[in-house]
């Protein structure tokens, strides 16, 4: 199973948005990340991306807004958790 849905460039062309991999080397400070969370629509192409960019929420202290994105993306990508393994390091 894919984690996110087909998507076509010409849908991509279509969505009044920016990737993120093209914002990605200028989110390092939390004015900057701000300014993009505020007005821009930030589309990603792959689950590593998203989960950089919620890691640098949480860096910044926007631990909500991650946890928005979290529930948000029931509706938007199908994620298969049945090969998901929690390797706990601290024993």
């Amino acid at each position: 199973m894919d984690m996110v849905e087909h998507i076509t460039l010409d849908d991509i062309n279509s969505i009044d948005g920016i990737l993120y991999s093209d914002i990605k080397d200028i989110l390092d400070s939390k004015e900057v990340l701000e300014n993009v969370l505020f007005t821009t629509k930030i589309m990603f192409l792959d689950n590593k991306e998203l989960i950089e960019f919620m890691n640098k929420l949480t860096m910044f202290g926007y631990d909500d807004i991650a946890l928005d994105y979290v529930e948000n993306l029931y509706d938007k990508v199908m994620v298969d958790f049945t090969k998901f393994k929690y390797d706990n390091k601290s024993k």
